[in-house]
């Protein structure tokens, strides 16, 4: 990981640790979109990513947070797989074509989806940060 990232594993294991509270606290109910306290937990770690990524010597800004991105999506799936039925009590009932299928299938369909989606999302927010940083670290040098 080191030769990709320039950084350890256990730094980026770090980084991608850091956003996982939000996750926690919003699948439990305990945090409010749009407050204050939500915006702490938003984008405190994001800010903490890109600092990392411009001010460490030996890494690779964009791969860096690409690795933090993917171990992050990871997290949040298993996040989100956890705290399932805490954030949906009730067996998600699919429409169209599959309207009526047995519970089963319409587990397996929306926890597939919430995976993949999870990992989409984590990667692009480290494709994103990672290009923020990449930019940010060519205009000061």
């Amino acid at each position: 990981m080191r030769k990709f990232t320039g950084i350890s594993f256990w730094r980026i294991i770090f980084l991608a640790l850091l956003a996982v509270p939000r996750v926690v606290l919003h699948d439990l109910g305990w945090l409010t979109e749009g407050t204050f306290i939500n915006s702490l937990f938003v984008f405190v770690p994001v800010l903490i990513w890109v600092a990392m990524a411009v001010w460490c010597e030996d890494a690779h800004p964009f791969r860096m947070l690409l690795a933090a991105g993917i171990v992050f999506g990871i997290m949040l799936a298993l996040v989100h797989q956890i705290f399932w039925t805490v954030y949906f009590p009730d067996v998600l009932k699919l429409g169209g074509n599959l309207a009526g299928a047995p519970d089963y299938i319409s587990i397996i369909v929306t926890r597939t989806a919430a995976v993949v989606s999870s990992l989409v999302t984590g990667t692009m927010m480290g494709v994103l940060l990672g290009g923020v940083a990449f930019i940010i670290r060519k205009l000061i040098r």
